[in-house]
């Protein structure tokens, strides 16, 4: 590979960007090792430190992973959604981020991806959701096992609506819902009843938009009430593993 003669102003930048260039365009594939700082340092006619803080700056973007070893190096990563969601659950667990904001987001994000859903659903989709529905009525489940059935529902939605980046939002969203209750087990472990994301289910297989949407906000409103009632709890039990 060829690379362009960089500046003296903003050295590691100008490397930084042609890095990101080659790997965005595909030269670099996932998993595949960049250039070594030695080569870096040939190529662009910089000191090591240069290539170095070029590289870190790279990791820290989430492009390259460094390993050690004899096989060591800048490995190209694979680019995934776990950025934002570890972006916002860590800003959630500082108290950056309210439950209420978490769930008005997710009502003006799911009701949307509910009436998506609803223009998407075919054999293989109306199965699963049924299957979801179905779980959520089992009894003797692990905390964790409850925590997951309540939650299927919405991922298979997120998944159904077509759109990779509400899918994300919506998975970050569930993320840390789950904390929220895997940390704080509510009473009898009601959260909401079966039926409402029933109402939803149905309103989506009949392909009703208008329908989904409104039960969706129904649903969220709801157990939204609920799920910000055990924010401060959830708080108090933080600090005290701290």
């Amino acid at each position: 590979m060829k690379f362009r003669p960089v500046k003296q102003n903003r050295i590691a930048i100008g490397i930084v960007n042609q890095l990101k260039d080659a790997i965005f365009s595909g030269q670099f594939k996932s998993g595949e090792r960049i250039p070594t700082e030695r080569e870096l340092t040939e190529h662009f006619q910089v000191s090591r430190v240069v290539v170095r803080e070029a590289v870190r700056e790279l990791e820290i973007r989430g492009l390259v992973k460094i390993l050690q070893g004899p096989t060591g190096g800048a490995y190209v990563a694979d680019l995934t959604f776990d950025q934002l969601n570890n972006a916002l659950l860590d800003l959630f667990l500082c108290n950056k981020l309210s439950v209420a904001e978490l769930i008005q987001t997710r009502i003006l994000i799911e009701m949307e991806i509910a009436r998506l859903a609803a223009t998407r659903v075919n054999a293989e989709f109306a199965r699963r959701l049924q299957e979801a529905l179905d779980a959520e009525a089992f009894e003797d489940l692990s905390h964790a096992e409850f925590v997951f059935n309540r939650l299927m529902v919405h991922k298979i939605l997120a998944e159904m609506c077509g759109n990779r980046l509400l899918q994300a939002i919506a998975s970050s969203l569930h993320r840390l819902i789950g904390e929220l209750l895997l940390e704080v087990k509510p009473v009898n472990k009601i959260i909401h009843r079966q039926e409402e994301h029933a109402e939803i289910v149905y309103a989506i297989l009949a392909g009703n938009t208008s329908g989904a949407e409104e039960a969706m906000k129904k649903h969220l409103s709801s157990v939204g009430k609920k799920l910000i009632q055990l924010e401060e709890a959830y708080r108090k039990r933080k600090k005290l593993t701290l």
